[in-house]
């Protein structure tokens, strides 16, 4: 299931770890050094998946292993790659050590943290000589995330976009034959769609009180969340905050329920399944997941976040890195895990397993995933959903941002505070963060 925590501990920690740390030297002890010409050359690989997605992954590095004998992958969970999740603060730490694995997942909007660091190794040199990786062989935005300033630093690892998951019994029952595409029409079909029958009330839509969809909320507006020099916060505008505003109204109306905290998309999730939400917001990632948990409770469909009147969105999920610290010959074994897992095969499958999104153009002339699709619709609204997604800001200070942003929302969404209030705020905090104050 997709998490975003809050990012304090981890935009706290990365600040230092820009202020106190320099480029790993090439010297430092590496455990998969350690290797010689008798055995297989070790990659020690950190990913941030639990559960069946976790298990997953495991399944896949064991197949690599099988058919790639003179190469070893490790894979070691290490906690959630989410902002600010383990995973996230034990690579920093380990950059600081002069001690991280050769590969890692980086969840995308920690991409320029991490770039920043002088700790990722650039790929350009690879990418240029791949036949399987590369801007021209991906679906389309998947490389949004992975050049930094010029540079290249990830390959798309698991990808996702969000999405409006709704209740399509609940929309019939009301007489609504097609979900929404624009905000006044979810603001519209939310109110439609509210039922309060004593104690027990159905939600027309149940918003998440979190910064990932949020970015798609400022940006189809016509907002935008920092100005082209990333020196000032300008999501704090009328276009900025047009949407967020619009969902604050829905909820202290009780046309729409949030639910705060760290567990607040998991309660989201949960009132959906339950069919007391008719419409919520939700990262295609989870498609497979929400499939199991409404099984034939329901009927369900997927539609892209609405527009008004851009269409835009986020990325989501993690792109794939390698170390600096790594030495050539690790080096090059991680390149050639990471073009296995990136291969039309291999993406195809693990998104047929796990709801993630393929990375390969090649993948759609595919049958098989074809007739995946035809059984998937879901999937499809994804898929095209791509087209739109837009680069979120570069900034090493991206992740306090979205920090305060959170924060804000939880506030609004929560309290009295206004939406404007709020966001005046986390904008303020902001540029006193990248000023340096």
């Amino acid at each position: 299931m997709t998490t975003f925590v809050k990012t304090t501990a981890f935009a706290m920690l990365s600040s230092t770890l820009l202020a106190a740390c320099g480029t790993p030297t090439a010297s430092a002890t590496h455990p998969s050094q350690a290797t010689t010409t008798h055995h297989p050359t070790t990659v020690v690989f950190w990913y941030g998946l639990g559960g069946a997605l976790g298990h997953q992954v495991q399944t896949m590095v064991a197949e690599f292993n099988r058919t790639h004998p003179l190469i070893h992958v490790e894979a070691d969970y290490e906690g959630s790659y989410s902002d600010s999740g383990p995973l996230q603060q034990k690579l920093l730490a380990a950059i600081v050590a002069h001690h991280p694995p050769d590969v890692a997942q980086i969840e995308v909007h920690s991409m320029p943290v991490f770039a920043a660091t002088g700790a990722l190794a650039p790929l350009n040199q690879y990418i240029n000589h791949s036949s399987i990786d590369g801007p021209s062989h991906y679906l389309p935005g998947m490389a949004v995330t992975t050049t930094i300033h010029g540079t290249i630093y990830g390959v798309p690892f698991n990808r996702s976009v969000p999405l409006i998951i709704y209740n399509a019994t609940l929309f019939k029952n009301a007489g609504i034959t097609k979900p929404p595409a624009t905000w006044p029409e979810l603001i519209h079909d939310a109110r439609l769609l509210t039922q309060h029958d004593g104690s027990q009330s159905v939600y027309g839509f149940a918003p998440l009180a979190n910064w990932w969809p949020w970015e798609s909320q400022v940006w189809s507006a016509g907002g935008h969340i920092m100005n082209q020099s990333l020196t000032r916060a300008t999501f704090d505008s009328p276009s900025g905050e047009k949407v967020t505003t619009a969902v604050e109204a829905l909820i202290h109306a009780g046309d729409a329920e949030a639910f705060p905290g760290s567990e607040g998309w998991d309660n989201t999730l949960t009132a959906f399944y339950q069919g007391k939400v008719a419409m919520i917001e939700d990262s295609s990632g989870d498609l497979g997941y929400d499939a199991q948990q409404i099984g034939h409770k329901f009927a369900w469909g997927a539609a892209m976040m609405p527009k008004d009147p851009v269409e835009a969105v986020p990325p989501g999920g993690a792109d794939a890195i390698i170390f600096k610290n790594a030495s050539k010959p690790v080096a090059n074994a991680a390149w050639t895990f990471i073009q296995w897992w990136t291969a039309p095969a291999q993406t195809m499958a693990w998104s047929e397993a796990t709801g993630y999104l393929p990375v390969q153009q090649a993948v759609l002339s595919n049958a098989t995933y074809q007739r995946f699709l035809a059984t998937h619709p879901q999937n499809k609204v994804a898929l095209a959903e791509l087209a739109y997604q837009k680069q979120p800001p570069q900034s090493p200070h991206y992740l306090a941002l979205l920090q305060y942003v959170q924060d804000a929302m939880q506030s609004a969404y929560f309290t009295n505070t206004s939406v404007s209030q709020a966001m005046k705020m986390a904008a303020q905090q902001t540029d006193a963060v990248v000023s340096g104050q």
